[in-house]
């Protein structure tokens, strides 16, 4: 049996505690805005890229074209597991919410974009004395 490098162990680990993180939120956010797809978009530092999406979210032919109608609500970029973690709403159902339920929507990206990054820890090699960059939600 070969074992697979460090690195590439923690990379899987934050994957699945990310994708178990998604499920939960994925939830909520079905719950309340029953009519619109969610995709998350995971890169790593070492350069793979991870879609997590609901079934209303239209999924890309080719995984690294990202989404085909995927609209960036919030985003975390160079974090401690990933590179950039991106919440996205598909764009067409997103078009007809209300400036409330978009506001709730963003509130829970955000959420869930610092619950991943919590739960996936700090790679080996970086200090966790280096600064941290803030997730933000981003207008359309």
């Amino acid at each position: 049996m070969t074992d697979l490098n460090p690195s590439a162990t923690a990379e899987q680990e934050a994957v699945f505690f990310a994708r178990e993180s998604f499920l939960g939120e994925l939830k909520i956010l079905n719950r309340d805005h029953p009519n619109t797809g969610f995709g998350i978009s995971l890169r790593t530092h070492s350069g793979d890229h991870y879609l997590l999406a609901n079934a209303r979210m239209p999924l890309p032919a080719v995984k690294s074209e990202g989404f085909p109608t995927g609209r960036r609500v919030a985003c975390l970029e160079n974090g401690d597991r990933f590179s950039s973690i991106e919440v996205l709403a598909d764009a067409k159902a997103y078009e007809t919410i209300s400036p409330r339920a978009e506001a709730d929507i963003l509130g829970n990206a955000l959420d869930l974009i610092a619950r991943i990054d919590t739960l996936t820890g700090i790679p080996t090699g970086r200090s966790s004395h280096e600064p941290r960059i803030a997730a933000t939600g981003t207008g359309g």
